[in-house]
């Protein structure tokens, strides 16, 4: 039987389990609190990106992606959760640029609660076949070539997706396109570019490889390249110059590409991959009295923190559904951070002014025969 309280050890290991959920950048921006046989956690200010996710869209997610971890994780100890969304996830503004979490301010509360029967504990999960532990530890991002299964996310009702989320496909060109159009934009502008940089880890020498960040091999980067890169991302004297001549030929061909459509093929080449947008529609959400709309404009994301908080909990359902198929991952945030590309993105997929296009991924085998696991902070080599 499973025991009304949870052990300190069990909690330990569940956030231990969050901590392989992703982030943006894998800026890694949860700072967990075990407080009375729960979980507190608060946003570390220092591992957001002020400048590339301003909205906190992709922070607020990545939490719901760490929440839906720890219910698959006490689903198979026999627990289910309960969640409290806190006041300070609406008020993420006014948190200071840099600097260590405040405990005191906590964005949500997950409860652990002794599930009635086995069903009652996978349900936080929402799949016939409830998501293990080991599927959050093995889930892999891949940025090299990935070969496309169409079917993989023809089907998704297994997934129990709530009514006001949707999974949108997206053709192969107009994805290079508007991918291309949105690397231009975070190169052309040089904070969102400055701080890319500042989390790239091209060098094992460099001091937190094994810890967060972006590495080398999390990009498929050649190593020759990647040792001439290195530098560029550590040295200003040397990085500085580089954003100074990128952002006016970025801009150059920002501009090019806004112009231009997208292309009017709807069709893939074969072994083309699958590219997906995770749509929220605010209407269908609820959002609809005065006060909901005013908390969905406020947060600048288009639908509420808590709203974002849920989106975040289906998105990490889907990659996992996804490397259950032997599918990897490889997200594209730079879509939606591109004011450009995210509108000719709504257009190529005629969006409704309440449809909110909150992620945007392809999805693919990879080509290779190991994808490299990205660092955290909670590894036993970090320590």
């Amino acid at each position: 039987m499973t025991p009304e309280n949870p052990s300190t050890e069990l909690l330990h290991e569940l956030v231990l389990l969050a901590s392989r959920s992703p982030s943006p950048h894998n800026t890694q921006p949860w700072s967990p609190r075990i407080v009375d046989g729960g979980i507190e956690v608060s946003i570390v200010p220092g591992r957001t990106l002020p400048a590339g996710d301003p909205t906190f869209r992709d922070v607020i997610m990545s939490l719901g992606a760490w929440i839906e971890s720890v219910a698959i994780g006490a689903a198979e100890a026999g627990y289910a959760i309960d969640v409290e969304v806190l006041p300070a996830l609406s008020e993420l503004d006014s948190l200071p640029i840099s600097g260590p979490a405040d405990s005191t301010r906590p964005v949500f509360r997950v409860t652990l609660l002794p599930a009635a029967t086995p069903e009652d504990a996978s349900a936080n999960a929402s799949d016939l076949r409830p998501f293990t532990a080991a599927d959050v530890r093995e889930r892999r991002v891949y940025r090299g070539k990935l070969v496309g299964r169409p079917e993989v996310f023809s089907q998704l009702d297994s997934l129990q997706l709530p009514p006001w989320l949707s999974v949108r496909s997206l053709d192969d060109r107009a994805m290079q396109q508007l991918s291309t159009l949105g690397i231009a934009f975070t190169a052309s502008r040089a904070t969102v570019a400055n701080e890319l940089l500042h989390w790239l880890r091209l060098d094992p020498r460099h001091p937190r490889y094994g810890r967060d960040g972006m590495t080398d091999a999390m990009l498929v980067m050649p190593k020759p390249l990647a040792r001439i890169a290195a530098p560029f991302t550590r040295r200003a004297r040397l990085r500085d110059p580089l954003v100074a001549v990128a952002g006016p030929l970025a801009r150059f061909f920002e501009g090019l590409g806004r112009d231009a459509s997208l292309s009017s093929s709807t069709v893939d080449e074969v072994g083309a991959p699958t590219h997906h947008v995770l749509v929220a529609n605010s209407r269908a959400a609820g959002i609809d009295d005065i006060l909901s709309v005013t908390e969905a404009m406020d947060s600048r994301i288009g639908v509420t923190e808590p709203h974002a908080l849920e989106a975040g909990r289906v998105l990490q359902r889907l990659w996992l559904h996804a490397h259950r198929q032997g599918i990897a991952i490889s997200p594209h945030s730079e879509v939606i951070d591109s004011p450009a590309a995210h509108g000719a993105l709504r257009k190529r997929l005629g969006l409704a002014r309440s449809d909110v296009a909150l992620s945007v991924f392809s999805a693919g085998v990879a080509q290779t025969r190991r994808v490299p696991r990205s660092p955290r902070l909670t590894d036993p080599s970090a320590q």
